[in-house]
C-alpha cells in the first residue's frame, strides 16, 4: 500500500531470497523506484500525483532508476494505460518486478499486488508473469468488490 512516499508491504508470500534485503510485512521501498509503487502513484488523482512529484526525493538508486519527474509521470502515463507496470533493476540491480493495482468497490486504486525475479536468471520478464499478475490483481479486486469492502 502506499504510505507517504514510499509503499509499505501488509502481506507477502514468503519465497527464497532474490534481493540483498529481506521483504517482510512493514519493509519499505520508494514508490517511484517499484512496481507496485507505480501503479499506486499511477492510480493517485492528478492533484495528489502534482503534490507527489513536488514533493518526493527522486534519487538514482540505480543506473537504470527513472529519477526526473518528467520522465517519472510520462512512465505513470504509460502505466494507467496499460494497466500494470514493470521495473527492471531500477529499485536494485539484478531484480526485475511487475505489479498490477487492486481496486476497491469504487474503482480506487487501494493496493498493489507484484511478482519479482532475478534479472540474471530471466534476461526478460518470464513470459506469462504479466497476465497472471494483472489476472490476480483483477480477482482480488472483484472480491473486493463483491465483498462492498473498501480499503
Amino acid at each position: 500500500m502506499l504510505d507517504g512516499d514510499d509503499i509499505v508491504y501488509v502481506a507477502r508470500v514468503a519465497t527464497r531470497r532474490i534481493m540483498t534485503v529481506g521483504i517482510t510485512v512493514g519493509t519499505r521501498f520508494p514508490a517511484y523506484a517499484t512496481s507496485m509503487g507505480r501503479v499506486l502513484l499511477a492510480g493517485l488523482p492528478a492533484a495528489a500525483l502534482d503534490a507527489y512529484l513536488e514533493r518526493a526525493s527522486l534519487d538514482a538508486l540505480t543506473g537504470r532508476t527513472l529519477h526526473d519527474a518528467a520522465s517519472l509521470r510520462a512512465e505513470l502515463d504509460r502505466v494507467r494505460e496499460q494497466g500494470w507496470a514493470l521495473v527492471d533493476q531500477e529499485l536494485e540491480a539484478g531484480l526485475r518486478s511487475v505489479a498490477a493495482p487492486l481496486r476497491d468497490r469504487d474503482d480506487r486504486v487501494v493496493a498493489a499486488v507484484n511478482v519479482s525475479t532475478s534479472a540474471q536468471a530471466h534476461p526478460e520478464m518470464p513470459e506469462g508473469y504479466v497476465d497472471a499478475v494483472v489476472a490476480a490483481a483483477r480477482a482480488i479486486s472483484d472480491d473486493l468488490a463483491s465483498a462492498g469492502l473498501q480499503v
